[in-house]
């Protein structure tokens, strides 16, 4: 009996969830001064644009890692398989 189990559901559900929130992080639209004129205060404002400036440098690092990350598991859910498909001509050829 094999120690080792793969869950293929479970790395499908994975890369169905990184390709939906690498679409969500793709096209979320920049709002830098979208609401200046609301904050009524230009400290806050200023506060804001900068927070505004560093979530588009961050999420585009986070875009980088979830595509990483998806690269790692459609690799490792498609090695497994070739690995199964192996095993199993093996135990089958006689």
């Amino acid at each position: 009996m094999a120690d080792l189990k793969v869950d293929y559901q479970l790395l499908a559900s994975i890369h169905r969830t990184l390709n939906g929130l690498t679409w969500e992080f793709e096209n979320i639209e920049d709002q830098v001064s979208a609401y200046d004129q609301a904050f009524g205060s230009s400290d806050i404002t200023a506060a804001m644009g900068s927070f505004s400036g560093n979530w588009t440098t961050h999420r585009q690092t986070m875009l980088g890692t979830m595509r990483s990350l998806d690269q790692m598991v459609t690799a490792t859910a498609q090695r497994f398989h070739q690995a199964d498909n192996q095993l199993a001509s093996d135990l089958t050829k006689k």
